[in-house]
């Protein structure tokens, strides 16, 4: 059977954030349809996975522009002879469009964020330069599978892509229905961490590295929590998860009704255990793999408009709720309306479009 290669060029076994899930989930699903093997870092773990692993290089940020890398991929490449090369994002483009070309194997790329338009959102002012970065990677390609359907059309026309070589291959899940709920676990957590039975649990989770998460937390502690204290008639409280909050952050630690964890080696258990999901992020790019993750485990999640976008919500039903980007007292008042909808099941539709083995289906049609 021939063989398909996929790049991840960060650390992704085991998975613990969404885009290490997004690179997981792509590869177990495909590896269940094609031969595939995964060139990754140094750092992943060995630990037993449904696909391949080839170790190539180390997670420092000159294997991007490395010869020694390029020599690597190239010595591995000959030997596997793969069908299609498949990237993680497009950062690996500089050593493996030239690769590609001269070994003849087509290449494609799954695009997890338009990253120019990422960084022109977050207000960075090199943003033209990845996008020549893109452009160029982008043409060079047989394949582009974009993660959001909302960035497919605009990616097309601003690098000039053929419709032929586009699909959308949504973030997915491996659920097909919801999970019970676990009244058990959720008691569990809430003992853990002392939380009041009568509290009504609010998550919001993501990495506080990346700033379009550090300002939702900032948005939950100054605005949104204020705001549900003064019109809601129940105990309640936010928990946020996840690392990496700077020291001038620190105050959120000791905000009312606010539960900072910090990072959880598994987030599924937190979800499974708080009465509803949000998502304040207005800024940045891609879909917001929380949402997907939440809706999955049977949550109810509200989020801004800009959070919320990539997941169809006609999929979603009365579990997804989105609110203006800046309607904070709109998204206070959709917190206390959806506490009501907690525990409607998500729709069988959302698993009929975002199970992941639904999901690779455009991926397999182009391999034949």
């Amino acid at each position: 059977m021939a063989k398909t290669v996929f790049i991840v060029p960060y650390p992704f076994i085991p998975p613990k954030n969404g885009g290490h899930w997004a690179a997981y989930g792509f590869a177990e699903f495909l590896a269940k349809e094609r031969s595939l093997v995964v060139y990754t870092t140094f750092a992943d773990k060995k630990t037993e996975t449904p696909f391949t692993v080839s170790r190539l290089f180390s997670h420092r940020s000159w294997k991007y522009i490395s010869p020694v890398i390029a020599f690597r991929f190239w010595r591995q490449l000959r030997q596997d002879r793969p069908q299609l090369i498949i990237l993680h994002q497009h950062f690996m483009g500089l050593l493996l469009v030239p690769i590609a070309w001269l070994l003849r194997i087509p290449l494609a790329v799954y695009i997890q964020n338009l990253e120019y338009r990422r960084f022109r959102s977050m207000g960075k002012i090199w943003w033209p330069l990845m996008f020549l970065f893109e452009w160029w990677v982008y043409r060079n390609c047989r394949h582009l599978f974009f993660i959001s359907p909302d960035e497919l059309e605009p990616g097309r026309k601003s690098f000039g892509l053929d419709n032929e070589k586009c699909a959308v291959v949504p973030f997915g899940t491996a659920y097909t229905a919801p999970p019970a709920i676990d009244h058990h676990l959720s008691r569990q957590i809430r003992e853990k961490h002392q939380f009041s039975p009568e509290e009504t649990l609010i998550l919001f989770f993501g990495p506080q590295s990346y700033l379009p998460n550090l300002e939702a937390v900032e948005r939950i502690a100054t605005e949104i929590a204020p705001r549900i204290k003064s019109m809601a008639d129940f105990p309640f409280r936010f928990i946020i998860c996840g690392g990496g909050l700077p020291k001038s952050h620190d105050w959120i630690r000791s905000t009312r009704h606010i539960s900072y964890l910090g990072y959880v080696t598994e987030i599924e258990p937190y979800v499974q255990a708080v009465d509803l999901v949000i998502n304040p992020v207005n800024s940045g790019g891609g879909v917001k793999t929380k949402l997907i993750e939440a809706l999955a485990l049977g949550k109810t999640v509200v989020s801004s408009y800009t959070g919320a976008l990539g997941v169809d919500p006609e999929k979603c039903g009365e579990k997804l709720i989105r609110v203006g980007d800046e309607d904070f007292e709109g998204f206070a008042e959709a917190i206390v309306k959806a506490r009501a909808k907690a525990f409607l099941p998500t729709p069988e539709a959302f698993y009929e479009t975002y199970y992941w083995g639904n999901t690779i289906r455009p991926v397999i049609e182009r391999m034949g």
